[in-house]
């Protein structure tokens, strides 16, 4: 009796579900993942469901759109912030008896999550490469915070479905927490194919002149907020090596920029280098580039790198990260072995920057033809389906 009951409750559930998105700061004035939030609940408001952000901050104009719990949190200190933060949305989300609660930010009480954030448990091996200080960094409270968030998210009793953005996530879900297949599903990460888009390129002597970059020299692009896990040092390293003196390298986001300053003096290359900072026109910051350079250590999915491919600029990156999966070696870009492999990166840029005109604009059409493969609908759609679907087994169970 039971199971037929359970299969024709199930077979009348509405389409329409409430859903709670928990995300730290939805944002349309950041990258990344914040500005993934906003596009995720706005599509899934077309579809017809009904959605809620549990975070600690939104933009003011985005109250007008969509529900907004606010998260109380102790910011005492990094781990006290993590810890406070997961357990506070997760009572939140209990208590508003949503349908689905799908997690961004590592929290409780998730029935779906998306590998957003880098998994900590793998970066701590990646980036500390000594095994002592890898095992004293393993100590630090912070880090042991984290570790153990992810344990409650990704192992057993954790959400019922776990999105990935690239192989390498997937991957790595099963060899350090042993998340069963049937929990993962792999959805790519979308783009605003409006927004991004070759027309940008109609700006592309205006943004080299309000940079002060000459319009014929060659200009790489790099954009992000965490410089030393992006590979910033590397880019700057690889940059001091290349053939063309000439070559020029702009640096979007707002990272530890004094630092980076010194270390391209000490390159020699800090004539040859502008700290952009934030700016609201990437599409046109990208456009105006030759190639878009992300030599990161390691994340799920680097947003950037779709968003350059969107308006036409190729990029570089490395295997270790989750875009690789978007690179068709010498036809959208170039793939490195690891952000550590100067030389492969060097080989990158010069090779690209001595191709004849006519094969860079064959590599500039296939780099859109690669992001028209992944509109922010589609992402949207498939997300859409495994909260469902992990909502159909919730009442099942």
């Amino acid at each position: 009796m039971t199971g037929p009951a359970n299969r024709i409750t199930i077979s009348r559930i509405p389409v329409t579900m409430r859903i709670a998105i928990v995300r730290r700061s939805c944002s349309l004035k950041k990258a990344g993942a914040e500005r993934y939030c906003v596009n995720l609940f706005r599509n899934l408001q077309k579809l017809g469901h009904e959605v809620t952000i549990l975070g600690e901050e939104i933009d003011d104009e985005l109250r007008q759109e969509v529900g907004f719990v606010k998260v109380p949190v102790n910011r005492l200190t990094s781990w006290t912030r993590n810890r406070s933060f997961a357990r506070n949305s997760g009572a939140l989300a209990k208590a508003g008896g949503y349908d689905v609660v799908h997690g961004l930010s590592r929290a409780e009480g998730l029935d779906t999550c998306r590998l957003t954030d880098p998994l900590q448990t793998h970066w701590v091996n990646v980036y500390y490469r000594h095994p002592l200080e890898r095992w004293f960094q393993k100590q630090n409270p912070r880090h042991r915070a984290l570790f153990e968030l992810e344990r409650g998210q990704f192992g057993p009793g954790g959400a019922r479905r776990i999105i990935t953005q690239s192989r390498l996530d997937t991957q790595l879900l099963q060899e350090y927490f042993g998340v069963a297949p049937e929990r993962i599903r792999q959805i790519s990460n979308g783009v605003d194919l409006a927004t991004f888009h070759p027309s940008a390129g109609e700006r592309r002597e205006e943004i080299r002149d309000a940079l002060g970059i000459p319009h014929d020299v060659p200009l790489l692009a790099f954009a992000g907020m965490d410089f030393r896990r992006k590979g910033l040092g590397s880019l700057l390293t690889a940059l001091s090596r290349c053939r063309s003196r000439e070559t020029r390298l702009v640096v979007y986001g707002s990272g530890a920029i004094p630092a980076y300053r010194r270390l391209a003096a000490r390159l020699k290359v800090a004539d040859r280098v502008v700290f952009a900072g934030r700016r609201q026109d990437m599409p046109a910051c990208y456009a105006a580039a030759d190639l878009f350079v992300l030599p990161t250590i390691y994340e799920p999915f680097p947003n950037v790198n779709l968003e350059a491919m969107a308006t036409g600029t190729p990029v570089v990156t490395t295997r270790t990260a989750g875009g690789a999966d978007l690179v068709t070696d010498g036809q959208n870009g170039y793939l490195v072995s690891s952000a550590q492999a100067i030389d492969e990166l060097t080989d990158a840029i010069d090779y690209h920057l001595n191709l004849a005109g006519e094969t860079v604009r064959k590599m500039s059409v296939f780099s859109r033809q690669t992001a028209e493969r992944f509109p922010l609908e589609e992402n949207a759609r498939q997300t859409a389906a495994v909260l469902e679907e992990a909502y159909r087994e919730k009442l099942a169970a």
